[in-house]
Order: C-alpha cells, then structure tokens, then sequence
C-alpha cells in the first residue's frame, strides 16, 4: 500500500477567505514576526553590530540593550543572553536582535503592507551578519480580540468553536478556551482561543466578554532569499484562519466604515 501523501503546509487549512482587504477595522492587539537562525554566540555582545544600527536607525532611533537568562534546570546551569532592541519614537513598534533570532513586534497593526516592509527592512540588515542562508523558522503570530456585549454563541464566533456554549449543557460558564494545531514537516498553524471576562469602571455587574484568536503561523527551513514569499503564505493562512474563527456579527462590525 503506497504511503498517503501529506499536503504541504499551505494546505493545511481547507478554508479560503473571500474577505481578504474587505474589512475596514481590525481586532489585533498583538503581533510578533520572529525569524529564527542557528545560534550565533557572538552576533549579541555589548554594542549591536554597527551595520545593523545604520540600517534601522531612522526607522527605529532607540536602541536598548536586555539581559536575559536562560536556567537548564535539568544540567543545573543557566546561560546569560544579551538582546538588543531597536524602538520607533512613536508607532510601538520595536526590531529585536538575540543570538538566535530577529523578530518584529507592535500592539497595534497599520496592515499587512507595513509588516512586511518592515520584516524585508529588518532581514535586510541582518542577512551578512547571522551568517546562515536559511531561518529554521519563520513564524507570525497574532493575537486578536473581540469584545462581546452578550452571547459570543449568538453570532460573534464560528459556532464550530462555541458548540459547547451552544449546548445549554451549563448554566454557569467561568472559563471557556481551547486549542487546535496542525503541522507538517514544512510548517503549521496553532490557534488557541476563547473567553476572557472583563468589568467596566461600573463593576462587577457591567461584567463583558472579550473573545481572543491567538494565532501562530509558521514555516519551517526558509532560504533567506525566499522571505517575502514565505511571509506572504503565513499571512495569508493566517487571515483565512482569523476570517473562519469569526461569525456573521463579527464580520459586520469589522465591515463597519471605522
């Protein structure tokens, strides 16, 4: 019996959005894109490479030196890390360096356009330093959040992510939460999601309810040169993700002309 073949890693999710750029507001609260290369002891020392300060200086102006520490509690030892982090003035959105990664960051989100200007910005000035034509990862998560005034079964989520809410198996629900992942050889997708409770300046009794999509989208073993279409494929899994987790109520709001 011939093997079954496994799809490749843009295939994992059947679902296709026919929302891509229709929705005018967005629910992101955070957003890293981390690309990850073989350990480089050396790339983070004291001062970053001088190279590298030029080419993000305008866009990124403050720069911050972070320790950090890692405890390999099996082996008894811990191992000291240096990351340098380059800070826009105003946007939030900040490039940091480590001994094994770079990664781009923000609480907010302007668009996909800007994120991805801003990763080809950052491999651009790192590529002749880490000294590697291939990320062993390239990862994009976002973290994204609705808040529901009343039932999230009743039209905000995909029912196929509420069904237990739906049931009237409870008359009390506390916690509600869960998670899918789905991988192969070249990459993946994990979404984690659901209910967080929030109070108003009012009280206890204005109590609402907040939604979290969490999304990580990656690819596996990048060749540096192919950043942009990698990026481009995590992105666009990762709006199909985000647009199936949604229900009709959700869409319409983020349609809403802001």
């Amino acid at each position: 019996m011939p093997p079954i073949e496994q799809p490749g890693a843009n295939e994992l999710l059947k679902f296709r959005s026919d929302n891509v750029d229709r929705f005018e507001r967005g629910l992101v609260r955070q957003l890293v894109c981390e690309l990850r290369f073989p350990t480089l002891i050396d790339l983070v020392t004291s001062k970053p490479p001088s190279s590298v300060v030029k080419a993000l200086r305008k866009t990124y102006p403050r720069l911050e030196v972070s320790q950090e520490v890692t405890v390999n509690l099996g082996l008894g030892t811990a191992e000291d890390h240096k990351s340098h982090i380059f800070r826009a003035t105003k946007s939030g959105w900040l490039a940091t360096i480590k001994h094994s990664s770079v990664s781009i960051e923000n609480s907010g989100y302007d668009g996909y356009a800007d994120l991805r200007r801003r990763v080809l910005q950052l491999v651009s000035a790192v590529e002749e330093i880490i000294e590697s034509d291939v990320w062993t990862r390239v990862g994009l998560r976002y973290i994204n959040a609705i808040d529901v005034h009343g039932d999230p079964a009743e039209g905000w989520v995909n029912d196929a992510l509420v069904g237990p809410l739906q049931s009237d198996a409870f008359a009390v629900v506390s916690d509600y939460s869960g998670r899918i992942a789905s991988a192969v050889d070249g990459g993946g997708c994990l979404l984690q999601h659901g209910l967080r409770f929030n109070e108003d300046q009012s009280g206890a009794e204005n109590q609402y309810m907040t939604y979290v999509f969490d999304f990580d989208v990656y690819r596996n073993e990048v060749a540096v040169q192919d950043t942009a279409a990698a990026l481009d494929d995590i992105h666009a899994q990762a709006f199909n993700l985000f647009d199936w987790c949604l229900g009709p109520k959700a869409r319409e709001q983020l349609s809403a002309t802001k």
